[in-house]
Formats: structure tokens, C-alpha cells, sequence
């Protein structure tokens, strides 16, 4: 499985969606008629911070010596590695910045919402140097293509306003087009990845993997933004399994992408 790479995909996926939840949920209240209770709201930053930590933590596992991580900061005026770990320190920052201010100062709407728009700029900025790292190697096309930028950007887009259209449409809370629009737009980043990554020669679509993709982050996106669009109310048991499958199928999509060089041997 190490052509998987299976820390870097958890890393990524679990970061990028933490992300993308709070660029969507700072979008929501950036509307003058978000209706989300502060209870809601607590419930749900503790939710992304904690994909966020998890993912964050993940990423270790990648490293031949866990404890020696902070080393890699020493790296920052050359290595986009040694960046991504500054990046991602600063996003952890912000967002526990952000759960902080929604469970202690929860009356502090413009200090929440303040903080959850640094945290999603510098988010998008994380996301971007973590795709630099990949992007940079001139000799792997499939991974020196601006795919990757969009690969990265459409995960963050697709499972971020995936999330807060389930948690407001489960709370019975209605879900504005910002939201709604926003997973349209992260699934059709993910099709326009998919569509131009499989014209680069060595493309592996790995059979069962890509249709699971296609399924479970293109089809069941589709349907959510269907459904959303019709206000209907999902059971939760039916939410629960949109989020499982959008999130499944963008790990195995990320498998993809990582097998698709990391078979290669030798690859640098």
C-alpha cells in the first residue's frame, strides 16, 4: 500500500475539507439572514477543528522520524515542504482561534466571523503550497499540471459546502444558493480534474477506484445539490451515507492520484 501513500491522503483530504468547511461556513454568515443558532454553530467549528487536527496529526505518520517534525521548519527559504508545515501551523492557529471565539465569546459575531475569513485565506494559501510541493516536479506530468492546484481546491470546495448544506438541511435550517452553488462548483472542478488528468499519458484509472470516485464524489454530489435545491429533508440516516460517500470517494480519488507516480520506480 505505500504507492498509496495513505498518510499524505488522509493529510490532505481530511486538511482540505476542514478548510473547506470553514470557507463555507464563512460565506454563510456572511449573509444578513443566516439563521444558524450559536449552539449550532459551536457544534459545527468543533467539528471542522477537529477534522482539521486529525488530518494535521495524520500527516506524521508520513515521516521516518515523527519526533524530529519540527526540523522541517528549518527548511523555509528553499522547500515548499518546510512552507506547507508553516502553513498549516497557521491555519490550526486561526481555526483554534475561531473554536475559541465561538464557544467563549460566542456574542462576538464579527470576531467570529473576522477570524473564520483569515483562517480561510490562509487556508486556500495552505492548500496551494501543499499542491506546490507535487506541481514543482517537472518530471512527473501527471503531477506537474495545474490539475493538482484544482485537484486540491476542488476536494476543499466539494466537501466543505457538502457539509454545512447537510448540517443546515438536518438542524431544518434552509440552504441559501451560496451554499448550494458552492458544491456545484466543487463538483465541477472535480469533473474538469477528472476529464483533463485522464488525457495525460500514465493516467491510471485502477478500475473499481475510479468508479468509485465517480460515484461517490461526482454522483452523490450531483444528487446533494438536487436535493438541496428541492429543500427536501434528508433522514439522517441518508445524510450520514451523502457524507460518507463524498468523503470516501475523494480518499480513493487521492489514492489515485498518489499511485499514479508513486508506482513508478524510480519516481524522483
Amino acid at each position: 500500500m505505500n504507492e498509496y501513500e495513505l498518510p499524505l491522503v488522509f493529510f490532505t483530504v481530511l486538511c482540505q475539507w476542514g478548510i473547506g468547511g470553514v470557507i463555507a461556513l464563512t460565506l454563510y454568515r456572511l449573509r444578513p439572514t443566516s439563521q444558524m443558532s450559536v449552539g449550532q454553530l459551536k457544534y459545527l467549528v468543533l467539528g471542522l477543528w477537529l477534522v482539521e487536527i486529525v488530518g494535521s496529526s495524520l500527516s506524521l505518520l508520513h515521516l521516518g522520524s515523527p519526533f524530529g517534525a519540527y526540523r522541517a521548519v528549518l527548511g523555509l527559504p528553499h522547500s515548499w515542504l518546510s512552507r506547507e508545515v508553516i502553513a498549516f501551523v497557521l491555519v490550526n492557529i486561526s481555526l483554534f482561534l475561531m473554536l475559541a471565539a465561538c464557544w467563549l465569546r460566542p456574542q462576538k459575531s464579527a470576531l467570529i466571523t473576522t477570524l473564520g475569513l483569515v483562517t480561510s485565506v490562509v487556508g486556500i494559501a495552505a492548500i496551494l503550497v501543499s499542491a506546490q510541493i507535487y506541481y514543482q516536479m517537472a518530471s512527473h506530468p501527471l503531477w506537474h499540471t495545474p490539475l493538482t492546484q484544482l485537484a486540491f481546491l476542488s476536494t476543499a470546495l466539494l466537501l466543505g459546502f457538502a457539509t454545512l448544506g447537510i448540517y443546515l438541511n438536518c438542524c431544518g435550517l434552509a440552504v441559501p444558493r451560496t451554499v448550494r452553488y458552492g458544491l456545484l462548483v466543487g463538483c465541477l472542478l472535480l469533473l474538469a480534474t477528472l476529464v483533463g488528468r485522464y488525457q495525460i499519458a500514465g493516467a491510471s484509472a485502477q478500475g473499481i477506484m475510479l468508479w468509485w470516485q465517480l460515484v461517490g464524489s461526482m454522483l452523490v454530489g450531483g444528487v446533494l445539490f438536487a436535493v438541496l435545491s428541492q429543500r427536501t429533508r434528508l433522514a439522517p440516516s441518508m445524510a450520514v451515507i451523502a457524507g460518507v460517500a463524498l468523503v470516501s470517494g475523494e480518499i480513493v480519488g487521492r489514492m489515485l492520484f498518489y499511485h499514479n507516480v508513486m508506482d513508478q520506480f524510480p519516481w524522483f
